[in-house]
């Protein structure tokens, strides 16, 4: 099951490469931008926009998807759960610990359908056609 969800990951990271930054960030830009602090309180976003947060699933797919985004890191991004904000139809996912918000990102419509399907349980079972599958080989 690990394995999918990094397999879901991974391909969309591939897609979402650009997309995932080139979107209209709204009052999420300046957490987003190159002169963002690289820690920021969830209380400063939170004021703009409605915080959700995610299960232990969602969670473990967003930290999975952070790492896979270019550049792509190795090692762990630092937070202990993940939280979803929306502000105006634009989302921000971050990864959270004490209350900081050091790993965020925004959300294209597709990985926020990917997120409620995790956090529903659903897998894709094999014969499902997917966009990219892993060579175990």
């Amino acid at each position: 099951m690990k394995a999918a969800w990094f397999a879901a990951a991974l391909s969309a990271a591939s897609l979402a490469g650009v997309s995932a930054h080139a979107q209209n960030a709204g009052v999420f830009d300046k957490w987003l931008s190159q002169e963002a602090p690289e820690c920021v309180p969830v209380s400063a976003f939170g004021s703009v926009s409605t915080v959700t947060d995610l299960t232990p699933e969602q969670f473990q797919f967003v930290r999975a998807f952070y790492v896979a985004l270019p550049p792509v890191s190795r090692t762990l991004p630092p937070g202990d759960h993940a939280v979803m904000a929306t502000s105006g139809g634009v989302v921000m996912l971050a990864l959270v610990a004490d209350g900081l918000a050091c790993a965020r990102f925004l959300a294209p419509d597709f990985l926020q359908a990917m997120l409620v399907q995790v956090g529903r349980g659903q897998t894709i079972h094999i014969g499902t056609p997917a966009s990219w599958r892993p060579s175990f080989d």
